[in-house]
């Protein structure tokens, strides 16, 4: 069975290097890592929030003259909680996936140089969720549980060129953790040639694996900025990120599940009556074996390049009204090259889409030591029809947004922040689609409904000294 069970690890791994990438685009992106920027939801290339998470949303940003201390320092976190359901189409069953909740950290420091230069240093997660559904779910064999957490950190540097004009630019050293735990399906590995599980009775969907595959990766990627203000009330501003390359590296660990299944008399394997099909298939997890625990496998990933253009006007000495477009060039994303330790290597066809954002926020003073904020988005999905999977069910996204700051003193002022987002039913599959059968083909295997809600919460802490 050495072809079809390394083909099933082939497949997994590629499915979590796949989720990294989306992360990218939306699928476990976390773009609010800043409690004041996710209450007018996640706007502020034009006008970032006064304090040191402007060098994330627009590096540009980070030079403020008026700024009436030299150090900034910026602590938060976001908490979020996704959920997940499945409506199978054929055996009109439904499902929800594992609850969870994810603490999302972020730390960011700056100084004022001078009235024209500014530096700050960035770390933070702006990718870190988890996919997990129960291990009864019929793609389990896909995956059951996906794990993805991204650090940034981020060094960056701003120029003030003229009253109206500043430059930014910061260097991204991002490493990258994915984490997949899938069963392996026993009726479809084959026996002996010619001869598959499922021939010798066999029932599809028969757990006798269960997968761990973990890996991780270092990159580097350069983002540039630049904000122009037009007027004293209008200012707009853009963010260019370059493309990157993910250089995955890991290894898959395989514990051996019990099946209690028995031969029959007059098997192909040409066993005794009653030989448990376990022994049968137990010398594959040993250290010689096919399934054997710390195989190396790699994948190489080109994350695409993305810009954010956007504009703030203050129509009112109190009130912000705030508008951005993201873009995200995904047709660059079509190939994937695998290698594998005893499977040799494997290129996977994607063909993904490009895609566009749409975020609006507004933020009002009611008093001097209070602002309100609210907004919604907007987020096109990237995948194509064929790669909806239980990994990462990606679909368009609707959201909103509330948030509020409160000035705790005159240099201390705490943001708070909360965030729902409905993902659109989505077609897609819960099983991998044979080797003869790529491209838009596989999506005739879509056989149910992916939907998911979120609920996030924000907390920042900003201090001026």
């Amino acid at each position: 069975m050495r072809r079809i069970a390394v083909r099933s690890i082939a497949v997994a791994f590629a499915a979590v290097t796949l989720a990294a990438t989306n992360a990218v685009a939306q699928g476990f992106g976390v773009y609010e890592h800043d409690a004041c920027a996710m209450g007018r939801a996640g706007t502020g290339v034009a006008n970032p929030c006064d304090h040191a998470t402007a060098m994330m949303f627009n590096p540009a940003a980070l030079v403020n003259p008026g700024a009436p201390t030299k150090w900034l320092l910026s602590l938060g976190a976001t908490l979020i909680a996704p959920k997940f359901t499945y409506r199978d189409s054929v055996r009109l069953t439904s499902l929800e996936g594992e609850a969870n909740t994810i603490p999302v950290p972020n730390f960011f420091i700056s100084r004022q140089m001078s009235p024209r230069w500014a530096v700050g240093l960035g770390v933070f997660a702006p990718y870190g969720l988890v996919s997990e559904w129960p291990t009864t779910f019929e793609g389990r064999f896909l995956g059951y549980r996906s794990e993805l957490k991204s650090i940034y950190i981020q060094p960056t540097v701003a120029h003030r060129l003229s009253d109206r004009i500043q430059l930014g630019v910061g260097l991204d050293y991002i490493h990258t953790i994915v984490d997949l735990k899938q069963r392996l399906d026993l009726a479809a590995q084959t026996a002996a040639p010619g001869v598959t599980f499922a021939s010798l009775g066999v029932p599809s969907e028969t757990d006798f694996a269960d997968a761990h595959l973990h890996g991780t990766s270092w990159s580097a990627t350069l983002h540039f900025g630049g904000l122009f203000k037009l007027h004293n009330r209008v200012s707009i501003g853009a963010r260019y990120l370059m493309r990157s390359l993910a250089d995955i590296q890991g290894e898959a660990d395989f514990t051996q599940i019990g099946t209690g299944i028995t031969l029959a008399a007059g098997n192909p394997l040409g066993r005794p009556a009653g030989t448990p099909l376990d022994s049968v298939v137990a010398p594959q997890f040993t250290s010689t074996g096919t399934l054997r625990s710390g195989q190396h496998a790699s994948a190489r990933i080109d994350l695409p390049d993305q810009l954010v253009v956007g504009v703030a006007v203050r129509p009112i000495d109190r009130l912000q009204l705030l508008a951005d477009v993201q873009w995200v060039h995904w047709k660059q994303f079509r190939q994937v090259p695998l290698a594998f330790e005893f499977a040799g290597q494997r290129l996977l066809v994607e063909d993904y889409d490009d895609t566009f954002g749409y975020r609006f926020g507004a933020e009002y003073m009611v008093a001097n030591s209070v602002t309100l904020r609210g907004g919604l988005l907007y987020h096109e999905a990237a995948a194509p029809p064929q790669t909806v999977t239980p990994l990462l069910p990606e679909a368009e996204r609707s959201e909103f947004t509330l948030g509020a700051s409160i000035n705790l003193r005159p240099r201390m002022t705490v943001h708070l922040a909360y965030q729902h987002i409905y993902q659109a039913d989505r077609r897609g599959r819960v099983v991998e689609p044979p080797l003869s059968m790529r491209g838009p083909a596989a999506a005739s295997l879509n056989t149910g409904l992916y939907g998911g809600t979120a609920n996030l919460f924000g907390a920042q802490l900003a201090w001026g000294f």
